[in-house]
């Protein structure tokens, strides 16, 4: 990606954010059988009414998410809450590049003039293409090891493990760098 080379040895920042909305309740995952066994699993669950909202963004060159918890809506004035919060964590940062999606509230007028306020230049990914966008490798790590096939009885208990898992995210830098690659399959069509 030229953006990277641009910004190694600058004072400029890059992330690839997005949020991921998490629904407290089990996540079934693809699962084994013989053929013509018979078998029924039953799969514990809970009401699946509270859903806590990720929003990360991803710094491609160190693999470090800058995450918030909420069970608030995400929307514009989350959104606006979220660059502040990125900027407040690279305050020594000229320019902050942020690669998103075309959500609705991503684009909307007031996000927009907030993140040029905060020095942060929004760079909007082609419309369904989230395969170019690097963070949703990492929630497809966070859903393998938190979410998929696991009982949370509580929601305490799921806010807990969502939050020790990103607080030791650093502590598995090796899967992460073979997963979070820049290497992005790009198909030109003829």
């Amino acid at each position: 990606m030229d953006l990277i080379a641009q910004i190694k040895g600058t004072k400029n920042k890059l992330y690839f954010l997005d949020p991921v909305h998490q629904i407290h309740n089990n996540a079934n995952d693809y699962a084994w059988q013989k053929k013509g066994a018979v078998a029924t699993k039953q799969v514990k669950s809970n009401t699946g009414r509270r859903r806590l909202n990720i929003i990360g963004a991803l710094d491609p060159l160190t693999l470090e998410p800058v995450i918030i918890l909420t069970e608030s809506n995400c929307n514009t004035e989350l959104m606006v809450s979220y660059l502040t919060h990125i900027r407040e964590q690279n305050k020594d940062a000229e320019t902050i590049y942020a690669v998103l999606d075309n959500a609705g509230y991503n684009k909307s007028y007031e996000v927009r003039n907030v993140a040029q306020s905060l020095r942060i230049e929004l760079i909007y990914l082609p419309p369904y293409c989230p395969n170019l966008n690097l963070i949703e490798r990492l929630w497809k790590y966070f859903k393998k090891k938190v979410t998929k096939n696991r009982y949370y009885q509580t929601f305490e208990e799921f806010y807990y493990m969502v939050t020790l898992f990103f607080r030791n995210i650093m502590t598995d830098i090796d899967n992460l760098k073979s997963l979070l690659t820049l290497n992005f399959g790009i198909i030109k069509a003829i």
